[in-house]
């Protein structure tokens, strides 16, 4: 035993002089000027196997420390030629100094970097790796995301220029942003923001994020497991959640699953009033009580058929179960009470589907085939029933069942110039069916497109454009009468970027794009909906397709300072008209003329600390609206945003974040100011694995509308009140080997319901 011990001691003694040693340096442009962010990594010098690797701090420095005595060490940065250095230390020797000088990587001219900031321009948008910008410890995937140039996010929504952009999770485009819960900021490798929605059809206006996670290399895998609980002060427990994810990785097989439930009160105190022509008033103050179960799960498996081709796989099941009860009291003379209704609505969604994808590379410059296959399948019923002074009065079932079918073969080829040609069609098929009482309606949607783009650079300028061709072809059946729509748009696009500084960042951007909305087919339901006792919606078979186009000049001042004009027209917007039936208000959707809105957006994003970033969005939006019958003009709305992130110390953090919504009109409606502020708090432990989080909404002013009707004006007052504290508890897991990137299934279904504007 004592001569085990020995030997054991003797070989820890050999081993120190190794194990305390570091290799450090820097790494600089050609102008000497420090890189932050740049990837150095530490490889064996037999087999150049990954030893270990950091990222430069804000100076260009780096420290790797290792046990190996004879080493490779690689310094690499976006934009910039990879540099290797031959390093071999000796006993005695703590450490040793290795710099870098790297020289731009003409093969990369369609990428410009901006120093500082991390972000990365290109001919469509740009892209950022949170890691050590302090973004990656934000509390939540929303408030990272506010950050980032021309995203902000209103009512728990993240918005790219006022519109809901398309989503993308490693590949996956994501059914709604609820499926954000199921990431961690911490897990971000990389964030692509396009402000072109290029390959994905005629209907998408709203720009893209891909966002892609850090991803495991073979053997290994990571996770994590969080519980939350919210409680209003006012109304108690409202909601909780616990979520599952996992990643894992073994051999050609990468896996990526998560779970996610939802027990949630969905609860509103409101009132409305209706004003008729005739002088006669009706007011209701409701309350309703709703409890939500949702499920939503996905798994996406990729396999590597070889080193240039993968096969991927992704499957999502989501489920939302609906309790709706709604009481409201009319009020009678002098606000006595002169009856009650109960509104009770239980309704249920289901949710299924299914995407494979097949990717292969066809050269060194990152040219690649990828074809698509993607089928959705979505079922929603709901049952109403009304009751007036105990009086059964209104009972409705609907039962709707949407299948979507999509097929995409896309190919991008790469110049050796940096310069990139992307053409692709695709063809989706809708079969849509609904049915409410005697009431039905069959639609079957055809929608075949292609398309080409081109992105390149020339000196200081970079450029993209291109054209999408579509045809829409939609056939409506109810009740034994047909009504076809049949139309073919050529939608050009065009993004040119200059840079006027490159050191400074100075940045100027021109957008032009024109988009066709999507097809209507979720409002050709002739049925009713209530949503208060007093008003219901209904559809309208015979509505045309909106047209919009879009333009946008935007400068940018070193990332840090954004200011952008945009300004919209739309052709047969959709909106609508309110009218009265007997005691009832009801709303239609109809066509109007045009629609054009002209806007201003700036934003400023600095860190007056260490610890403190903080960004403020202003914006501004005057709107015209003209219909068969009437004009209106003059409209606007004011908004402005604050954000503020800390983070105190590396296991210490927190947000602060403020939203102001001013008096604004936009068609028939009228809105009061608007406003939040929400707040965080969050202590990490045990190494990172275990997070305490505190979230609050501690001020809110509700929502106050009116909206104008031929007949009949109406008066809307959300009286909730809206304190809440959400606690959670994250617990993080890993192990096996790190990071190494895969393709994922790439969802291209969408599936959009019309709505009244809220």
């Amino acid at each position: 035993m004592k001569n085990c011990c020995f030997i054991i001691v003797c070989m820890l003694l050999c081993m120190l002089p190794c194990q305390g040693q570091v290799v450090k340096g820097r790494v600089v442009d050609a102008g000497g000027q420090p890189l932050a962010g740049a990837t150095v990594m530490l490889l064996s010098a037999p087999d150049s196997a990954y030893v270990s690797g950091t990222l430069t701090n804000a100076d260009g420095r780096f420290a790797v420390s290792t046990n190996k005595r004879d080493a490779i060490v690689s310094a690499h940065c976006l934009g910039y030629k990879r540099q290797f250095a031959n390093v071999s230390l000796h006993d005695g020797q703590d450490s040793l100094v290795v710099d870098f000088k790297m020289d731009a990587d003409s093969r990369l001219l369609g990428e410009l970097v901006v120093k500082g900031n991390r972000i990365v321009n290109n001919a469509r948008g740009y892209s950022l790796r949170p890691s050590g910008t302090g973004l990656e410890k934000s509390n939540t995937m929303q408030d990272m995301l506010a950050f980032l140039p021309g995203l902000n996010v209103s009512e728990g929504k993240v918005h790219l220029f006022g519109n809901l952009p398309t989503i993308y999770v490693n590949g996956v485009k994501i059914t709604s942003q609820e499926e954000f819960a199921a990431l961690l900021p911490t897990q971000i490798d990389k964030i692509e923001v396009d402000y072109l929605t290029v390959g994905e059809g005629a209907n998408a206006k709203g720009g893209v994020i891909r966002i892609t996670t850090k991803k495991q290399k073979n053997g290994g895998y990571s996770g994590f497991l969080r519980a939350q609980g919210e409680v209003m002060p006012k109304y108690g427990y409202i909601m909780g959640t616990p979520v599952f994810a996992i990643n894992a990785s073994q051999g050609k097989w990468s896996v990526n699953y998560y779970a996610l439930c939802s027990n949630q009160e969905l609860l509103e105190d409101a009132s409305n009033s209706y004003l008729y022509a005739d002088g006669q008033r009706k007011d209701y103050f409701s309350k309703m009580r709703s409890w939500s179960n949702n499920l939503r799960t996905r798994l996406n498996i990729s396999y590597e058929l070889s080193k240039r081709s993968t096969l991927a796989v992704s499957e999502y099941i989501g489920n939302v179960d609906v309790k709706n009860k709604q009481r409201s009291v009319i009020l009678g003379d002098e606000g006595a009470e002169a009856g009650e209704i109960y509104l009770h609505g239980p309704e249920s969604t289901f949710a299924q589907q299914t995407v494979a994808k097949y990717v292969l590379t066809t050269d060194d410059r990152g040219s690649n085939l990828d074809v698509t296959a993607d089928y959705l399948l979505q079922n929603h019923h709901k049952k109403q029933t009304e009751e007036t002074n105990d009086v059964s009065t209104f009972e409705d079932k609907t039962r709707e069942k949407t299948q979507l079918w999509h097929f995409t073969p896309k190919y991008t080829l790469c110049f050796a110039n940096g310069n990139k040609l992307e053409t692709g069609a695709s063809y989706q098929y809708i079969h849509y069916n609904d049915l409410a009482g005697d009431v039905g309606n069959k639609v079957d949607i055809h929608i075949p497109s292609a398309y080409a783009n081109f992105s390149g650079r020339h000196k200081m300028v970079m450029y993209s454009a291109g054209l999408t061709l579509q045809r829409n072809h939609m056939k409506v059946d109810t009740q034994g009468a047909e009504t076809t729509f049949a139309d073919t748009y050529l939608c050009p696009q065009a993004m040119l970027v200059w840079m006027l500084n490159p050191k400074k960042g100075t940045i100027l951007r021109l957008m032009y794009q024109n988009t066709v909305a999507d097809m209507p087919y979720s409002v050709v339901n002739s049925y009713k909906v209530y949503s208060n006792p007093g008003y219901y919606t209904t559809g309208n078979p015979s509505l045309a397709t909106p047209r919009e186009h879009s333009a946008m000049l935007g400068f940018s001042l070193n990332q840090h300072i954004q200011a952008t004009l945009l300004y919209d027209r739309i052709l047969d917007p959709i909106y609508y008209t309110h009218r009265t039936e007997g005691n009832l208000t009801w709303a239609k959707p109809e066509n109007g003329d045009y629609e054009q809105a002209f806007g201003a957006r700036v934003e400023v994003s600095v860190s007056p600390t260490k610890w403190w970033t903080t960004k403020v969005q202003a914006a501004a939006l005057q709107v015209r609206f003209s219909s068969a019958q009437e004009t209106i003009s003059g409209q606007w709305c004011g908004k402005f945003w604050w954000n503020n992130n800390f983070n105190f110390l590396p296991s210490f953090g927190g947000s602060l974040n403020a939203y102001w919504e001013t008096k604004s009109s936009i068609e028939h409606y009228y809105m009061k100011p608007v406003g939040n502020v929400d707040a965080s708090v969050w202590k990490t432990f045990c190494h990172n694995k275990l997070r305490l989080s505190l979230e609050s909404t501690l001020w809110a002013k509700g929502r106050q509308r009116r909206t104008d009707g031929s007949d009949v004006t109406a008066y809307y007052h959300n009286r909730t009140k809206p304190t809440s504290f959400l606690f959670g508890v994250t617990w993080n897991f890993s192990g096996g080997k790190k990071v190494r990137r895969r393709v994922e299934a790439e969802s291209t279904q969408q599936y959009h319901k019309i709505e009244e504007k809220k």
